[in-house]
């Protein structure tokens, strides 16, 4: 009796540290899908749609933002690199981390 009560125990501690688990992982999903940055270009409007922060992968890394073209492409933009920091001194793009 009490072996059986000890599985039923284990299996509910399991099942909340489950659960918990999960809406750890759903708050902290949406929270990168926060848009990271606003278009102030022309260039950068017209071609730029999408931009968020992305869950890091061997391609993003947390400095990078995953920005989406009008044709449908994704790139991955580090925001130290030279391109970004051009675009940012022209006023075409600010990015800024997820709030």
């Amino acid at each position: 009796m009490s072996l059986k009560i000890l599985s039923i125990t284990v299996l509910l501690f399991m099942g909340s540290l489950g659960s918990s688990a999960a809406s750890q992982e759903t708050r902290y999903e949406r929270s990168l899908s926060v848009p990271c940055c606003y278009e102030a270009g022309p260039y950068i409007r017209e071609r730029i749609i999408e931009c968020i922060r992305q869950i890091p992968t061997r391609q993003c890394n947390f400095n990078n933002y995953v920005v989406k073209t009008e044709s449908g492409e994704w790139y991955c933009i580090q925001s130290e690199s030279k391109w970004m920091k051009s675009q940012i001194q022209k006023g075409a793009v600010v990015c800024t981390p997820e709030i």
